[in-house]
């Protein structure tokens, strides 16, 4: 009798070894990708005179590779057709030599891509992007149109990943972390640019 229960047990646990289906290949484990090419400004511009419009573009191939060197599909961390979305912050350099955290509206933004919402938050305000998902690259591209000159920095958090921008997205496979900054932006992830 001992050896037909052996025999049995060993038996149902090779059947479901072979018949269930397999996991995943995330298994709901965190990715980080570190790629400072996914954003930049058309013409890598730093002066503009009063009027003129600054465009900024994300460009994020739908495969990335993480730190750890695994190839990953951004698209498998969304809903279907769903859009990454991150935030940009826009500092003008004050009297004192430190830059100040300001607030835009919907007047001084073009979107052409994607969408663009202005959050005029006085305590915390910040533009929120929101990609579309074209041709396996998520893509975002806006303009914004400063009417006051003065020296202005648009990027991460001062206090975050120095500087650099971080996107987040997440779902039953997992969570995947970029961080990224503005092409040309100096080594804080600053992008400065002057307005005469």
């Amino acid at each position: 009798m001992k050896i037909t229960s052996a025999i049995l047990l060993t038996t149902i646990a090779l059947c479901a070894g072979l018949c269930c289906p397999e996991e995943d290949d995330y298994n709901g484990h965190n990715y980080t990708v570190e790629n400072d090419a996914l954003l930049s400004v058309e013409g890598n511009v730093s002066t503009l005179n009063l009027g003129d419009t600054l465009y900024f573009e994300t460009a994020i191939s739908d495969t990335q590779s993480t730190t750890t060197n695994e190839n990953i599909s951004i698209s498998d961390f969304t809903q279907s057709g769903e859009p990454i979305t991150y935030s940009l912050l826009v500092y003008k350099l004050n009297s004192y030599g430190n830059f100040d955290r300001i607030t835009l509206n919907d007047d001084s933004i073009t979107t052409i891509e994607g969408s663009v919402f202005v959050v005029e938050d006085p305590n915390n305000p910040y533009l929120q992007l929101k990609t579309v998902l074209t041709e396996n690259t998520y893509k975002n591209k806006f303009g914004v149109t400063v009417l006051e000159a003065g020296t202005y920095y648009i990027g991460g958090d001062f206090n975050t990943y120095n500087g650099k921008i971080g996107i987040y997205t997440t779902n039953e496979f997992g969570t995947l972390n970029i961080t990224t900054k503005i092409v040309n932006s100096n080594t804080e992830g600053r992008y400065i640019f002057t307005i005469n």
